[in-house]
């Protein structure tokens, strides 16, 4: 597929109505998410599942895939989901969608699985992209696929081998691209493996005044997490594909449905920095009973949490870091 660069492609989004809306400010942190709570402190809360709103913090949306905006949305209409981030490629897609849907849906900005830095990649143009994000035609970069293990799933969502991706988190063009989302108090999703955390502790470093959601929970145990939740008050992470359909290594809780005590304390101590994700990319994902499956996984797994926490990563936090133009009401 031939793209062109990012000031071209600008011109396919409706700037009138980007340069409309008024940029908010960064989001701030609670005090208390630095420092956690004691987790002998946090009670048992009831067994029932979740059943507030949900924003799922990320989504696929592909040209190639022949999903549409509306596809999707009818899928959130059955199951009871607001909305989400709305990971695009080429990014028109999302920006489209988000023209059509501002109420719902929030637009990112995504290159292709092997293209991060390529050739034509927007990351790569600081100039195109300051202009795109001041535009606000996108509100997000990501997935920004960094370090990805040799492993994707085909189009029925069975697994095949793909050559891995071995992009650095602080690759300086990408620490230049998150200094710019982060001038403009936009949040950058990344996807990368647990093994290379040192490199996106560095890229968090690089850019202190950056939200960055760290996708998958970063694909590894609770315990790699916390500290750099303790050190980095600029570091989310979404619970996306921690589900038990995807992969035993990835999953949240045990057989019985409870949430493991390392992931429960955890989501208890850090409410505010934790996010709801489906990861719908492959053509098997856009049908009514996977996505119910998933949303049922989840409303189940936030029923574990207080109830305030819950509402916190089901949907709150979203909204609060990328929210939608044209806000629902509770």
């Amino acid at each position: 597929m031939v793209r062109g660069g990012v000031a071209a492609r600008l011109l396919l989004v409706l700037l009138p109505l980007a340069l409309a809306v008024t940029r908010g400010a960064a989001p701030t942190v609670q005090a208390d998410s630095v420092e956690p709570r004691a987790s002998e402190s946090v009670p048992l809360w009831s067994q029932q599942p979740y059943t507030g709103p949900l924003v799922d913090a990320h989504a696929h949306l592909e040209a190639e895939s022949g999903v549409t905006a509306e596809a999707l949305l009818a899928l959130y209409d059955e199951t009871g989901v607001r909305g989400a981030w709305l990971f695009g490629f080429p990014w028109s897609v999302a920006a489209d969608a988000a023209r059509s849907h501002p109420e719902r849906l929030v637009p990112f900005l995504a290159e292709g699985y092997a293209t991060t830095l390529g050739p034509e990649s927007a990351y790569r143009d600081s100039t195109g992209l300051e202009s795109l994000l001041a535009s606000r035609a996108v509100r997000g970069l990501g997935e920004v696929i960094l370090r990805h293990s040799a492993f994707r799933l085909g189009p029925s969502g069975g697994g095949y081998s793909a050559p891995a991706t071995d992009v650095p988190a602080d690759h300086p063009l990408l620490v230049e691209a998150y200094q710019l989302a982060g001038r403009q108090g936009v949040p950058v999703v990344v996807h990368q493996e647990a093994a290379y955390v040192a490199e996106l502790e560095r890229a968090l470093r690089a850019a202190p005044d950056t939200t960055f959601v760290w996708a998958h929970a970063g694909h590894g145990p609770a315990s790699t997490l916390r500290p750099l939740l303790v050190r980095y008050p600029n570091l989310y992470a979404d619970l996306s594909a921690r589900t038990p359909w995807i992969g035993a290594r990835t999953v949240l809780t045990d057989p019985s449905g409870e949430l493991w005590a390392e992931w429960r304390d955890l989501l208890a101590q850090y409410p505010d920095r934790f996010l709801v994700g489906f990861d719908l990319f492959v053509p098997a994902h856009y049908r009514l009973a996977y996505v119910r499956d998933t949303v049922q996984y989840y409303r189940g797994l936030l029923g574990r949490l207080d109830p305030a926490a819950a509402e916190a990563v089901g949907y709150r936090n979203a909204e609060r870091l990328a929210p939608f133009l044209a806000s629902s009401t509770d």
